[in-house]
């Protein structure tokens, strides 16, 4: 099905997809989680023949690493509302799909795994979001969901491992994107809910999992983010422009190290008939 170059906003998603480093900022993104979301699927098991769904691909490096795990006799479906930047692939066994989660189709109980990663959150539907993706898996396979955790608490933990004398910024600028995601009627908080999300979905043998990265000064991914995000920022009126270019100008510098943002891993399974 064709789609637009830019497809319209949808609710809840704070990112502008218009954005002209916008794959930048995704293979940024990618840089950073793809290691701890690899290490849980295939802790999980993923392998030859597995059907696979991706989610909100966004780049596409974990279809394409799912694709090549699963081989010639598995198959990957990704899915996006924008697609393009996982697109060109060459993958024989890959399949990238545009695709509305809350409003189009999926096919029942065929997947042995269904992947979202940063999807949910931005979701003002997320409780049906997930109804959906759990429908799409077959009995037994699995479902990994991630999603971000900067809410409240989670805030002042994530300053404390910025370096000294700038945490009151930190404080600042993680409650500001707090509230800009809030505004965007997605949850910041997201990721903390996950378990007990899946277990009301009525998946088994449910964990979960936190990734807090330190990073060193110059990481592009949150870098991006808040020039991203510069406007719905100083929207909020909890930091200021100067405040905003002061932290930015901080985590490029080659002498720091910071904790971005947090990434809870959840899974579950659904139940054998």
């Amino acid at each position: 099905m064709p789609h637009p170059a830019q497809p319209p906003q949808a609710d809840g998603y704070v990112f502008d997809r218009s954005w002209a480093r916008e794959h930048e900022r995704l293979a940024a993104l990618e840089q950073v989680f793809d290691e701890a979301t690899t290490e849980r699927l295939t802790a999980l098991g993923v392998g030859e023949g597995w059907h696979c769904l991706e989610a909100g691909c966004g780049g596409g490096s974990t279809a394409r690493w799912l694709a090549r795990r699963v081989g010639p006799t598995g198959e990957v479906l990704a899915t996006d509302l924008d697609p393009r930047f996982a697109e060109g692939h060459g993958l024989p066994n890959l399949t990238v799909r545009r695709h509305d989660l809350l409003a189009d189709p999926l096919p029942s109980a065929a997947f042995d795994l269904v992947h979202a990663r940063a999807l949910l959150e931005h979701l003002p539907g997320r409780a049906e979001a997930l109804r959906r993706l759990v429908e799409a898996t077959r009995p037994g396979g699995w479902v990994v969901i991630e999603d971000f955790d900067i809410e409240g608490p989670m805030v002042a933990a994530i300053a404390r491992y910025w370096p000294a004398g700038h945490r009151a910024l930190a404080d600042r600028l993680y409650r500001a994107l707090e509230a800009g995601f809030t505004a965007a009627d997605a949850d910041a908080g997201y990721g903390r809910r996950l378990p007990d999300a899946l277990d009301e979905a009525g998946l088994t043998e449910v964990g979960a999992r936190l990734h807090a990265p330190l990073l060193p000064g110059a990481t592009p991914f949150l870098v991006l983010t808040l020039r991203q995000l510069r406007t719905p920022l100083l929207a909020t009126g909890l930091i200021t422009a100067q405040e905003l270019d002061e932290a930015v100008d901080l985590i490029q510098r080659q002498d720091v190290r910071y904790v971005p943002n947090v990434m809870v891993t959840a899974w579950g399974r659904r139940p054998p008939r």
